[in-house]
């Protein structure tokens, strides 16, 4: 009989599985003896073979070599390089399922990870307006086999860049330009950056579509400026794609596999594209954070604001504020003496210049939020509305401890990231009591989901709630 926790499988072994349910991470889960396997692209109900790839203490992964019995939830996957691509996870789930399946690992989450029974605050995810096309940017990787260029995506952990004439994810803009980036790229003498010897100069390909006017940007990411061909570049792009508004030379000499470096030339048009939500237009430069899916921008935010009591006209301070899109959302519903932070400053920049177009009042900070929100609640006083909106890692201890510190009447913290969110909102509960939690799809068609979780200053012991 095998120890407890020892796989009782090895790499190479080929096994007959059923699929249980899904985790965090999108992978499916089965059991053998009781020992977990992690099996991407299942779907629950499936009845598989699968090849096991690795074993670690207390679980192994394997991948699928034939669905013996499709599970009732399964679905045909669109793309034809669905489970090459690491783009998507969930294709061969149909799309009401795969929003069931994100409130229960939202619920796991807490449960597992914060400590929080989900009976009472959780609320079912809202759906996406679309479960396809919805992506408004994308970044392609780029290489060369054979003479001949890849471009797309890159295979689940690994370099391996899944060339791919289109994205069933992507919107409609962004694949035009991708069939046109395929069409030109041998015409010019460009060679793809190779990361491990640093030769070569183009590293990446980007595209950023504004859904709501049709603006367009196209970037390159290269290892320096030198650019000769730029003039004849973009007149090939402009005449292959008139809807193009901005073409842009992103600069990136640094080793690593970091997206875009600190300088961004504009080689064609204004070097931003604009973007509509509601009434309000938003400027996005390169190096801006956005959120990818357009149309559910007014669903997420409109669960910010009705967290935020506008009503009351609160004073609002928001953290990790990117271009200022939530802070200025808000501001045009009523809050007043609104503040944003923000480390990048060119989405400060973006931010700044929003505000101004939309004839609205903010003040926009760069900074690590980590370094500049607690001096800034110190010197102003808690707001009384506290957004956090951090990236997938989540908020840094400094930022925490702050918040608790300051103690602002209400907290909304926007997460990407289940599991680091419950991870926060249990640092915070000594101070805060979650009322809320809210997911929204904002990524069909992936395991990835955006929450609201909504927080109240928690009474001082001994009194009543």
């Amino acid at each position: 009989m095998a120890k407890k926790g020892t796989a009782p499988v090895r790499v190479g072994d080929r096994r007959e599985l059923e699929i249980e349910g899904l985790v965090g991470g999108g992978e499916a889960i089965a059991r053998l003896d009781g020992f977990p396997i992690f099996v991407p692209y299942a779907v629950p109900g499936d009845r598989i073979r699968a090849r096991v790839i690795s074993t670690k203490p207390g679980y192994a992964r394997a991948l699928i070599e034939e669905v013996l019995a499709p599970g009732p939830l399964r679905v045909q996957p669109e793309c034809p390089v669905f489970s090459t691509c690491g783009g998507c996870q969930w294709q061969a789930l149909g799309y009401a399922d795969q929003v069931e399946w994100k409130t229960r690992l939202v619920a796991e989450a807490l449960q597992r990870t914060g400590g929080l029974d989900p009976a009472g605050i959780l609320k079912p995810t809202l759906p996406s307006p679309s479960p396809w096309h919805y992506r408004n940017k994308v970044h392609w990787a780029v290489g060369k086999a054979g003479g001949k260029w890849l471009v797309g995506l890159y295979e689940p952990r690994s370099h391996q860049i899944v060339d791919a004439p289109t994205c069933r994810i992507q919107g409609e803009a962004n694949n035009q330009m991708l069939a046109v980036v395929r069409e030109l790229l041998p015409r010019f003498d460009f060679e793809p950056y190779d990361e491990a010897t640093g030769a070569g100069w183009l590293r990446s390909i980007f595209t950023k579509t504004g859904h709501g006017t049709g603006e367009v940007m196209l970037g390159l990411v290269t290892k320096n400026e030198f650019f000769d061909a730029g003039p004849a570049f973009v007149e090939a792009v402009r005449a292959a794609f008139p809807g193009v508004t901005t073409i842009v030379q992103n600069v990136h000499p640094e080793p690593g596999n970091k997206l875009l470096g600190r300088e961004t030339i504009a080689l064609f048009g204004p070097g931003v594209i604009r973007e509509k939500i509601g009434p309000l237009e938003f400027s996005i430069s390169a190096e801006a954070f956005f959120q990818v899916n357009a149309a559910a921008i007014e669903l997420l935010y409109g669960e910010v604001a009705k967290a935020a009591h506008l009503e009351t006209k609160p004073r609002v301070l928001d953290a990790y504020c990117g271009t200022g899109s939530i802070a200025l959302f808000l501001a045009a519903q009523g809050a007043r003496d609104v503040v944003g932070i923000e480390i990048v400053d060119k989405a400060v920049e973006d931010a700044r210049a929003n505000a101004t177009r939309n004839g609205l009042e903010a003040r926009f900070l760069v900074g690590a939020v980590e370094a500049l929100l607690p001096k800034v609640l110190v010197a102003e006083g808690a707001p009384d509305v506290l957004v956090l909106d951090p990236p997938r890692k989540g908020c840094e201890p400094e930022v925490l401890a702050a918040v608790a510190k300051a103690g602002a009447a209400r907290v909304i913290y926007v997460s990407c990231n289940p599991v680091t969110l419950a991870r926060d909102l249990k640092l915070l509960a000594p101070t805060y009591v979650v009322e809320s939690v809210q997911p929204v799809d904002m990524f069909p068609q992936t395991a990835h989901v955006e929450c609201v979780a909504v927080l109240k200053k928690a009474a001082p012991a001994g009194t009543a709630q």
